[in-house]
């Protein structure tokens, strides 16, 4: 392998010429093969050449490779000037959070889904108070494009649980705790909200029971999309479709329903 650099470049004044034939190292101006073997060979080694050969460098700087190029680095830093350095510090926490809040709003203004959920929700507003009819047409595209998106979602979610090496992709542990929130954490918190607003009797039952439904897909697009856990909510989704009907069986009973 060659390492490029200012001094070994074939068009740089005095350096080695890589491409290098017989008549090169005959002329006046060539290196011999000693002072070849002087510059480059136990400078531009591996790391296990000194195991191999039995002997290391006496000390001193010398021509290391870096990690993330074919470059030599000329001034190896040493134990001095690596005590001088400071660590990089983090930016104050209020600054960190609007940052994030700043990043998130842009993805969502740049999302098609904000726009048609901002949409529907003003139809249905105007529609209910004016009592305004969309047109047959209108709301039949509407509802194949809606009936499309569903099935492309599904569609997506399969392709990702087929690339995944496991059928569990998070894991059992992290599996475990997201089917607990979503089928015991969700209807406490339903119930509690449910109490708090005034509902009771069969309506408190009802709104129970549809908090212990599975998992929509829409999250895990938006998961999948940002490319934040895919893998817990896809996995909340397909086992979440897979134990609903007794979890759901179970809240049936015990509320009476």
């Amino acid at each position: 392998m060659f390492v490029w650099s200012s001094s070994a470049s074939p068009v740089s004044e005095g350096g080695i010429n890589v491409f290098r034939t017989a008549d090169y190292d005959a002329g006046a101006g060539g290196v011999n093969q000693k002072d070849f073997d002087e510059f480059g060979r136990d400078e531009f080694s591996f790391g296990n050449r000194s195991a191999v050969n039995g002997g290391g460098h006496d000390g001193g700087p010398v021509l290391s490779k870096l990690g993330s190029s074919s470059t030599a680095e000329l001034h190896p830093k040493t134990a001095e000037d690596q005590a001088d350095s400071k660590p990089t510090t983090m930016p104050p926490a209020s600054v960190m959070t609007r940052l994030i809040l700043i990043m998130v709003w842009r993805k969502l203004i740049r999302n098609p889904n904000t726009y048609s959920s901002l949409i529907g929700l003003a139809w249905s507003l105007i529609s209910f108070r004016w009592n305004i009819v969309m047109p047959a047409i209108v709301a039949r595209s509407i509802a194949i494009l809606s009936d499309a998106g569903l099935g492309m979602a599904m569609f997506s979610l399969g392709l990702f649980m087929a690339l995944q090496p496991r059928i569990i992709a998070c894991g059992n542990t992290i599996a475990s705790f997201a089917m607990a929130v979503r089928f015991i954490t969700g209807p406490a918190v339903m119930a509690a909200a449910s109490v708090a607003v005034g509902l009771r009797g069969a309506l408190l039952h009802i709104a129970i029971v549809q908090a212990a439904l599975p998992q929509g897909i829409v999250p895990f697009v938006f998961a999948k999309e940002y490319n934040v856990h895919p893998d817990i909510l896809s996995t909340g989704v397909i086992f979440g479709m897979l134990i609903a009907l007794p979890i759901t069986l179970v809240y049936y009973i015990l509320l009476g329903l």
